[in-house]
C-alpha cells in the first residue's frame, strides 16, 4: 500500500511534493515517462491517492482503473480541475480536490510582462539582436499611460492582474458575471463595464476566466469583431476560452497588435514536452498561429514561480491529511 502517486508532472511539483510528503512518513511514487497512459495508472494500484497536474487528464473510461486500483483520492495541484471527470469520479466513490489558489500574483505578473512584451516589441528585437540586426524600422512601440486595459474575469487572479496594471495605463475596465463592487472601489481608475464596451474600447485584454460551457470559445469571431484595430489580446486562464480559427483570422487581416497564449486548444500533448522534432504538422491550426512574428506561445508557466510550487505543495498535502483524518478537510478544496 501507498500514499500518493503522482502522475508525472514534468516540472519541479515532482520533486516538492514527493519530499513534503516523505518528511511526514508518506509513501510516494512518481510515475515514468513514456509509457501508456493506462499502464501508468495502473501503477497505482494500493495507493490511497493519484496526484495530477495540467500537463495529465484522467479520463472517464480510466475511472475504472481507479476503481481496480483501490484508489480513493484524486489530488489535483491546480485550481482547475477540467481534466478529471467529475462525475464519473464521483458515481465511483473517488473523492477529488484542487487547490483553489496559488501565488495568484505570479500569473498576473506574467500576464502583465506579455502585454509589455508585446507593446514594446521585446520579444522582435530580441530576435534580431541575436544576428546583429539593430534596425528599428519595424520596432515602433505602443505607450500604456494613455491606454485601457480590459481584464476579462475578476477572481483572484484576475483581481490581482487589475491591481498591479492600473498604475500603468489610464483606464482598466474589468467584467465578470459577479462583479465584486467592494474591491472595485478602492481603485481609483478601474469600472466594471458590460463585455462589449469592454471589448469595444480595450487597447489591452487580459483573460481570467475559468473553462465553463459559458465560457467555451468566449473569445471567438464576433468578440474580435467588436475589437478595436491593434488590440493587444493575452490569455493565460484556459486555452479553450479561446478560439483559435477565429484568432487566426483577426490576425491575418492585421487586427491584432500581438497576441499571448500561455495557454491554448489542444496543449495537452505540448506543453512541458520537447517537441521541436515533430513541430505541429499534427495541429495545421497551431502550426499557422506560430508563424505570426507577434504570437508569443508558451508552455503553461505563467503559475511557474518559487511560491507557487510551494503553496500547491503545501495545500496538495492539506488536502491528503485532510482526507485521511490527520488534519481539517477544507470543503473548499474538495470537489466532491
Amino acid at each position: 500500500m501507498g500514499d500518493v502517486f503522482i502522475l508525472n508532472t514534468r516540472c519541479k511539483l515532482n520533486d516538492s511534493i514527493k519530499e513534503a510528503f516523505e518528511a511526514k512518513g508518506y509513501s510516494v511514487k512518481v510515475s515514468e515517462l513514456g509509457k501508456d497512459p493506462d499502464e501508468v495508472l495502473r501503477e497505482a494500484k494500493g495507493f490511497t491517492s493519484v496526484c495530477l497536474f495540467v500537463n495529465k487528464k484522467i479520463t472517464s473510461n480510466q475511472v475504472e482503473i481507479l476503481k481496480e486500483n483501490g484508489n480513493k483520492l484524486v489530488l489535483h495541484c491546480s485550481a482547475g480541475y477540467d481534466n478529471s471527470p467529475t462525475e464519473e469520479l464521483k458515481a465511483a466513490g473517488i473523492r477529488a480536490a484542487r487547490v483553489p489558489k496559488y501565488s495568484p500574483a505570479s500569473i498576473a505578473e506574467y500576464a502583465i510582462t506579455q502585454i509589455m512584451a508585446l507593446c514594446k516589441n521585446t520579444h522582435m528585437s530580441y530576435v534580431m539582436t541575436k544576428k546583429a540586426d539593430f534596425d528599428i524600422t519595424s520596432l515602433q512601440c505602443l505607450l500604456l499611460e494613455d491606454k485601457i486595459c480590459g481584464v476579462i474575469g475578476t477572481g483572484i487572479i484576475g483581481r490581482k492582474t487589475v491591481e498591479k496594471i492600473s498604475g500603468l495605463v489610464d483606464k482598466v475596465y474589468c467584467f465578470d458575471v459577479y462583479p465584486n463592487k467592494e474591491w472595485i472601489s478602492g481603485i481609483k481608475n478601474a469600472e466594471y463595464v458590460d463585455m462589449d464596451t469592454l471589448l469595444r474600447n480595450s487597447d489591452f485584454i487580459s483573460v481570467h476566466v475559468p473553462l465553463m460551457p459559458q465560457t467555451l470559445h468566449l473569445i471567438n469571431e464576433e468578440a474580435f469583431k467588436k475589437m478595436k484595430q491593434d488590440v493587444v489580446l493575452v490569455n493565460t486562464s484556459r486555452g479553450e476560452v479561446v478560439h483559435i480559427p477565429s484568432l487566426i483570422k483577426a490576425l491575418e487581416t492585421k487586427k491584432l497588435w500581438g497576441v499571448a497564449l500561455d495557454v491554448f486548444e489542444g496543449e495537452k500533448k505540448y506543453i512541458f514536452h520537447d517537441k521541436s522534432k515533430e513541430g505541429f504538422k499534427e495541429d495545421p491550426n497551431l502550426a499557422k498561429l506560430a508563424t505570426f512574428e507577434h504570437v508569443i506561445l508558451s508552455s503553461h508557466i505563467a503559475f511557474y514561480t518559487d511560491q507557487a510550487i510551494d503553496q500547491i505543495t503545501s495545500k496538495t498535502l492539506e488536502n491528503y491529511e485532510g482526507f485521511i483524518g490527520k488534519g481539517e478537510l477544507d470543503k473548499k478544496a474538495f470537489i466532491i
